[in-house]
């Protein structure tokens, strides 16, 4: 079947997930990926990409406005191709998807429902509602990424019976547990992945960390990039057991996971948006280390509570704190055996191949 995955705007890193399921089908169907404006990081990333606004258009936030008037050539390219089916990443930008002649699945992602929700009057939003309009129209399959956004899609005008979860996998092949224990020499390490930005809740981490090292103490390493970097940099200059690790290829922040005590991803409500689902939680417990997370969103689906991590009450800090202190201070042999049951249990419920197998028979029963 010749598979046409299709989206607006496609940077690389961070958005593996859009292009990670056609590679992993590769064998089976025949994909072209299509957006209207990519930014490619990763040489590596292993399949050709389709973008109609060039890179030598300028920088990323241009080649962003230029994708605005990038939807007609978007859709003459895939119309050209001539797909059996059409998969659009996320609701937003979908103009040219749903204008193909060819069965539509559509996978949510969370902004766009978000999108899907705004009343704000901006020209773009309306652009954004336009777009979703269109794919609740020509969808015959929605996919949210979790549970949690679902229920939301449904709320905002998915039709239901439209409407089934697929979890995104993630490469169990490439994350995996390092040879060799963790080096605590010095102090156990934390380590948080992700954009530094108060939706992820950086900052929170960033507090419950101070309070808790004269206590317990510990390393905590930073991986990213965002709006928050003058608090993360202040805050290492304050506090030398906070290390600023800044933006990391992908071997880099496996290498970051591995050298970890526990991944820390205390996402949280920021203006309507809460985590969809949280693909770092799956990669750190896919490398043997357990997960600490706050119970938002879609984040709790990606953690087996007590098994292999822990969830807690949202932007409650000294709960936070007491979770830190608890996989700190786990005795080794517990703490392995959490990060064994981890492992299992991603490669059993939420691996690559189990979620392409998945989304393939989406693909066969929409397509017959």
């Amino acid at each position: 079947m010749r598979i046409a995955v299709t989206t607006g705007l496609l940077p690389v890193p961070p958005t593996y997930f859009v292009v990670q399921h056609a590679l992993e089908l590769a064998a089976v169907h025949d994909f072209a990926v299509f957006a209207r404006a990519a930014r490619v990081g990763d040489p590596d990333v292993g399949i050709a990409i389709d973008s109609v606004v060039p890179e030598s258009a300028g920088s990323w936030p241009w080649r962003m406005r230029l994708a605005v008037l990038a939807g007609r050539e978007h859709a003459r390219r895939i119309r050209s191709w001539g797909p059996d089916l059409v998969h659009q990443q996320f609701a937003t930008w979908s103009h040219g998807a749903v204008s193909a002649a060819a069965p539509l699945v559509t996978t949510l992602h969370g902004y766009d429902v978000v999108a899907a929700e705004s009343r704000a009057r901006t020209p773009l939003a309306a652009f954004h509602r336009r777009s979703i309009r269109r794919t609740i129209e020509r969808s015959d399959r929605v996919l949210p990424v979790s549970r949690y956004l679902a229920d939301r899609a449904i709320a905002a005008g998915f039709p239901s019976e439209r409407v089934q979860v697929h979890y995104q996998g993630i490469d169990t092949d490439w994350f995996t547990p390092g040879e060799g224990p963790t080096d605590d020499r010095d102090a156990p390490a934390l380590v948080f992945v992700g954009r530094w930005s108060r939706a992820k809740g950086l900052h929170e981490l960033l507090d419950a960390s101070v309070a808790l090292q004269g206590r317990t103490p510990h390393r905590l390493r930073v991986v990213g990039a965002g709006p928050l970097e003058s608090a993360v940099r202040s805050a290492a200059a304050a506090h030398p057991h906070i290390e600023v690790l800044g933006s990391l290829p992908r071997a880099g922040v496996r290498q970051a996971l591995r050298g970890a005590r526990a991944l820390v991803l205390p996402t949280q409500l920021d203006r309507g948006w809460r985590e969809a689902a949280g693909l770092v939680l799956l990669e750190a417990q896919a490398c043997g280390v357990p997960a600490i997370t706050y119970a938002s969103g879609g984040a709790p689906e990606m953690v087996r509570e007590g098994e292999t991590g822990l969830v807690v009450p949202e932007r409650d800090t000294a709960a936070l704190g007491d979770a830190l202190h608890s996989l700190l201070t786990l005795p080794s042999t517990e703490h392995r055996a959490m990060g064994v049951r981890a492992r299992e249990w991603v490669v059993a419920e939420r691996s690559l191949a189990a979620s392409a197998a998945q989304l393939d028979a989406h693909y066969r029963e929409v397509a017959a």
